[in-house]
């Protein structure tokens, strides 16, 4: 309410001025309360445009623009009276700028209209804002438009002089619908008050000119500038929401009785002048608009009625079905608890239940039944390059196949993903059950037609047997699934029976996984040294690292036991870690020893490879041993080279530009591709141990390690044979010019002592 009391007193200060003073004074004091006055209303507005978020700070920017507007004419006016002393010519610039005035807030009302006009039904707040339109028509009438007709002045200055109050009634229409046809705001009463100040001001201000009676620095100048703070005063407190059309929850009295109110102000016109036509018609549109009003709100009276009738008779109705309704859905709900809601088969927890049932009657009727673990081989990959409604159609389609395949006293379910369960029951002979599973399996021979495409895909199966692979539920579960697991692990494509070694492969793969986190901890782990020589000249050149295991309680654990795991847990990185900083550390210590510089070799795990910063590890273990970095060769396998080649390129060049060597091991067993040595910055290729094992033997292998030489030299790149055992195949390596050596023949890998002793100090006697 302070901003309201100030605006009162500022025109109330603004009329003891004018009262006060006279002559050039008055002038100056009244153009500092005027344009002091606009100028704090354009504050108020330019406020509310920059605290509203929405799509209603428009309005308030349009309504700033006007203020402006306001403010620019009111300048050019005061600026006539100081510098020339006497009021502008009429019409002027001054007026352009109060129409713009007028046309912004247009516009501003306008905005709102468009913004909302699908929110609400209109047609009762249009015949409101025309009746009071009417009432303001007729009086206009008599009072402006009347008396124009008796004017001898040009038709510009009777247009510009008509212009003013006819915007204002077009802004006081606008206002007054949006007063009728939202719920009662402030803003809106604020801006009616404004506008419609402006109309008498205006309406005044016409008369006047007509009579060429206006004086500036008059009585009616305050008026202006209270009208404009009234506008201001909208914007004080406006926050987002405030001009959305809302929903009424009652009507305003003042709305419901307004429209009749001014329909009596319109009757008193007749009296005013009896006789005037123009008078008349407006009285009796006002009264066509009252019966208009009237007749739609008791259609739409009767229409609620009618309305209330029907969904009274629908009560009975909705109240007989929600029973109905109510027992479909808890019959639904039972039936969703149990069911898969893609294939409709049982879900794991009816499974589950159903199997708990079946060995309790299995067990009375002294029979056997099975469980049955599937899963559909590579199901992910479907996934990934088809999308998952390719992989639901086929979930589902895989789901009536196993239906159609089952017994009646069968039971299918869908365990979750790509997995299947079939309770096998009852089970009197075993061949009985492989016919049924190498059923399952013979899926893969048909493809499956899935929307526009022909798919074939393969099960791996796993069978538990009850009461011989266990007697409860969780047990033959969970035996089936490391049956199913056993499937995919020999290739895919095919049933397996579990078995007590399948348990123990599990106990040892899960043994081993605790034990490594032991060993990581406690460094149970040490690294064996196989020396790598130049086949030509037989001299040591370098040596490669080789983990291994000595548990306190186990003993020795092969690398082709824990290596597979802890590339599976993620334990290599760590593993991996360890390793490149203590075979740094060593071939330091080696190089220094005797002064001479072999390169350590070390294996690099893909997991390891494609970690984020595997470059910036390396870098910092070649910094911390002191090593000069040629000496350290990285081995990766190529599948890791593979893996993503422009990410691998990259990798490879930053290893490179660390100037590390770089080998490709086993080559030639995983996925070969002549383009890659191409592309990767590498250094050596180290022949796979199976071709150097059928080299005394078959000449096709003798033929492709000659290839992968001479490939390897035309591409500038060393080659190494790993897996050298007799000295047949080292003679043969010679003759076909390979360039380094490691293997049984020359040298086991063994300890760092065992290696400095055989190897090291063997160097410094022949130095």
């Amino acid at each position: 309410m302070r901003v309201q009391v100030i605006v009162f007193l500022y025109i109330i200060a603004y009329y003891m001025a004018l009262f006060i003073m006279s002559g050039q004074t008055e002038v100056i004091v009244g153009s500092f309360f005027s344009l002091g006055g606009i100028f704090l209303s354009i504050l108020l507005l330019w406020r509310a445009s920059i605290r509203i978020k929405t799509n209603e700070r428009v309005f308030w920017k349009w309504m700033t623009a006007g203020a402006i507007f306001y403010f620019i004419a009111e300048m050019i006016y005061r600026i006539y009276e100081w510098a020339l002393q006497t009021e502008p010519p009429f019409p002027g610039w001054a007026d352009v700028f109060y129409i713009l005035y007028s046309l912004a807030c247009i516009a501003a009302l306008v905005y709102i209209v468009m913004q909302q006009q699908k929110t609400v039904v209109i047609w009762q707040s249009l015949w409101d804002a025309l009746i009071v339109t009417c009432v303001i028509m007729a009086y206009s009438w008599i009072y402006i438009v009347q008396p124009i007709t008796y004017l001898e002045e040009e038709v510009l200055y009777i247009s510009i002089l008509v212009t003013y109050p006819l915007l204002d009634l077009v802004m006081l229409f606008l206002l007054l619908f949006l007063f009728f046809a939202t719920n009662v705001r402030r803003i809106w009463l604020w801006n009616i008050v404004g506008v419609g100040c402006f109309v008498f001001t205006d309406t005044i201000y016409f008369v006047q000119m007509m009579q060429f009676h206006y004086e500036s620095n008059s009585w009616l100048d305050p008026l202006w500038i209270l009208s404009v703070l009234m506008i201001g005063l909208s914007g004080y407190r406006a926050k987002d929401g405030d001009l959305l059309f809302q929903k009424r929850e009652h009507l305003s009295v003042i709305k419901v009785i307004f429209p009749y109110v001014c329909f009596l102000i319109l009757m008193c016109v007749p009296f005013i002048s009896p006789d005037d036509r123009i008078v008349i018609a407006c009285l009796v549109f006002a009264a066509g608009l009252i019966f208009i009003r009237q007749f739609m709100t008791l259609q739409e009276n009767r229409q609620l009625l009618q309305r209330l009738q029907i969904l009274n008779d629908d009560l009975e109705q909705k109240v007989a079905t929600r029973t109905r309704e109510l027992t479909y859905v808890n019959e639904q709900l039972a039936y969703a608890a149990n069911h898969d809601f893609l294939t409709g088969l049982f879900n794991r927890r009816a499974f589950v239940t159903k199997l708990e049932r079946e060995i309790i009657r299995a067990k009375n009727e002294q029979r056997c039944l099975a469980v049955i673990f599937i899963d559909i081989d590579r199901f992910k990959h479907i996934n990934d390059y088809f999308g998952h409604h390719i992989g639901d159609e086929l979930i589902v389609h895989i789901g009536k196949v196993l239906k159609e395949k089952a017994r009646p006293t069968d039971i299918v379910a869908r365990q979750g993903g790509d997995e299947f369960t079939i309770i096998f029951t009852p089970l009197h002979h075993i061949d009985e059950l492989r016919r049924f599973v190498n059923d399952i399996v013979s899926i893969s021979q048909q493809p499956i037609a899935v929307q526009h495409l022909d798919m074939r895909v393969s099960l791996s199966v796993g069978v538990a047997v009850y009461p011989y692979d266990g007697e409860t539920g969780d047990t033959l579960m969970k035996h089936a699934d490391m049956a199913m697991y056993r499937a995919k692990e020999q290739g895919k494509n095919q049933y397996q029976f579990f078995n007590g070694e399948m348990d123990r492969v599990i106990l040892q793969k899960t043994t081993i996984e605790t034990a490594l986190h032991e060993a990581i901890e406690k460094k149970q782990f040490t690294l064996f040294y196989q020396p790598q020589f130049d086949v030509q000249t037989g001299e040591l050149i370098g040596m490669e690292a080789l983990i291994r295991w000595i548990h306190p309680k186990l003993g020795m654990i092969s690398p082709s036991v824990f290596i597979p795991i802890a590339e599976e847990t993620g334990q290599i990185i760590a593993i991996g870690e360890w390793v490149m900083e203590e075979a740094c550390r060593q071939v330091k210590a080696w190089n220094e020893q005797i002064g001479r510089s072999f390169r350590m070799s070390v294996n690099i795990s893909p997991k390891q490879f494609l970690k984020e910063n595997f470059v910036e590890h390396i870098h910092s273990v070649l910094q911390q041993t002191n090593l000069s970095p040629n000496k350290l060769d990285l081995e990766i396998t190529e599948g890791v080279a593979v893996f993503n080649e422009q990410y691998t390129i990259q990798k490879l060049q930053q290893l490179k530009q660390l100037g590390v060597c770089i080998s490709i091991d086993d080559f030639g067993t995983g996925y070969s591709s002549l383009s890659y040595l191409r592309k990767f910055p590498i250094d050596r290729l180290k022949i796979a141990k199976p071709f150097i094992d059928g080299i005394t033997e078959e000449k096709e292998d003798v033929a492709v390690v000659k290839a992968i030489i001479v490939l390897a030299k035309n591409l500038k790149l060393r080659v190494i044979a790993e897996g050298v055992e007799t000295l047949q195949q080292l003679h043969i390596l010679r003759s076909l010019q390979c360039d380094e050596i490691q293997g049984y023949v020359l040298g086991k890998p063994v300890s760092a002592h065992l290696f400095s002793k055989t190897y090291i100090e063997n160097q410094l006697l022949t130095d």
